[in-house]
């Protein structure tokens, strides 16, 4: 899923912003904020997570084949872009009005990951493929 790369990489931009000693508020660097942390924070969880996501659909591939993965296929799909999107619209906050510039690439980041989403189809089919098909294991309970 290259949306994973995307966001890994606009939270290296965001890392760079924030640490860059010109850029200071309340006389501090934008990085010793706790909302900032915070968002790098769950930008590194939530990136991780959607890697898993990912490399547990590949492996049951591996296994197996796709059409025995596509719950995990699913939820990669599911989670992944959406993923990237938040992590690319924090990273976005945290470099202001220069975030939606050409001075960086973020904006055409931002366009690229939302054309994705579209490309690869609605979540709610995604969704719903994947309720339809857990639904299918009640008589196993």
């Amino acid at each position: 899923m290259r949306s994973i790369g995307t966001a890994e990489r606009a939270l290296e931009h965001m890392i760079v912003r924030i640490n860059d000693p010109t850029r200071k508020t309340f006389g501090k660097l934008i990085s010793e904020h706790g909302t900032i942390r915070e968002w790098i924070a769950r930008s590194r969880i939530e990136i991780d997570s959607g890697r898993l996501l990912v490399l547990n659909a590949a492996d049951k591939i591996d296994q197996f084949d796709a059409k025995r993965a596509m719950k995990e296929i699913g939820m990669a799909k599911i989670v992944v872009p959406s993923m990237a999107i938040g992590v690319l619209d924090r990273v976005i906050q945290a470099h202001g009005a220069g975030g939606i510039c050409q001075d960086f690439p973020l904006a055409r980041m931002w366009a690229g990951l939302r054309t994705l989403r579209i490309a690869d189809g609605p979540d709610e089919v995604h969704i719903a493929q994947l309720g339809r098909n857990e639904n299918k294991r009640a008589p196993e309970m």
